[in-house]
């Protein structure tokens, strides 16, 4: 069983070249192959993949995107889209430029999905923290923390009462969703409500293994939204609903509430962004 990594970046060779990358290159298990999106063509991040690319002893498949019109939609669904499309592995994960995974992520997620055939899609669990950037130095750094917990479900995954993150996440690549670019902050959530939706409940499953390490800053996607996306975003999904057969009742009531509950804050909230870091 072969896996495929989708690496979407844009315009950030270096880091790409000091995180992703040695975290790639030091997998224990070779039973891989590495896709690499250069979202825009950055030149230095084609000069990395080419120095790399001849001596590897995993296969790297490397394209390059023009970068979208932010009015089109969210460019790291597009890159990841093309990154499904020349896959060629039995199943996909996702590991962004800034984010690392542990050593054993490959031989542990293929040996996973080994031993549970009926299981279609699975997360790992992360250590996670939240760092304040300022002129590109970290000025805070977040206090490390276990995510999600290690009893976790798919409901509070659907309910957002655990926090989902696409970086970790593996998937059967045949029937596969694409990435909907409508989405920015919930890309993730909706990508995993229609895997839900495609493979059901009963193709769920949890390694509750500690693979990735997840930072996020107050510069990034998530770091510098604000309520009102949230509310916009999820508003989204309840609009269309029933494109979403696993949204049922219970779920269709949480969200609503949520979206009440962050167009508040929009209205109350002294800060633009949803994290006070």
């Amino acid at each position: 069983m072969k896996l495929s990594i989708i690496t979407a970046t844009y315009n950030r060779p270096m880091q790409l070249a000091s995180t992703a990358l040695p975290n790639i290159q030091s997998q224990t298990d070779r039973n891989f192959e590495w896709i690499v999106i250069n979202d825009g063509a950055n030149p230095d991040t084609r000069d990395i993949i080419t120095s790399i690319r001849a001596k590897a002893d995993f296969p790297i498949i490397y394209i390059e995107m023009e970068h979208p019109d932010p009015c089109s939609g969210f460019g790291l669904c597009y890159a990841r889209n093309l990154g499904l499309d020349a896959a060629g592995g039995d199943i996909v994960s996702y590991l962004d430029d800034d984010n690392s995974i542990a050593p054993e992520f490959v031989a542990s997620m293929r040996q996973y999905f080994k031993q549970h055939p009926n299981i279609r899609y699975s997360i790992a669990r992360q250590q996670r923290r939240r760092d304040v950037i300022r002129n590109g130095n970290v000025v805070r750094q977040g206090k490390p923390f276990i995510s999600p917990s290690n009893c976790c479900s798919l409901q509070q995954l659907l309910w957002q009462q655990e926090i989902f993150d696409s970086n970790g996440f593996v998937h059967y690549r045949r029937n596969a969703p694409r990435w909907n670019p409508q989405f920015q902050v919930f890309a993730d959530y909706e990508y995993l409500l229609q895997s839900t939706c495609i493979w059901g409940e009963s193709g769920f499953g949890f390694n509750d293994s500690i693979l990735v390490n997840y930072i996020q800053s107050s510069i990034g996607i998530i770091g510098s939204s604000n309520y009102e996306q949230w509310a916009t975003e999820l508003s989204l999904i309840l609009t269309n609903q029933a494109n979403y057969s696993i949204l049922k009742d219970s779920i269709v009531e949480r969200l609503e509430q949520l979206v009440d509950s962050y167009s508040t804050k929009a209205q109350i909230s002294l800060t633009p962004k949803a994290f006070a870091f």
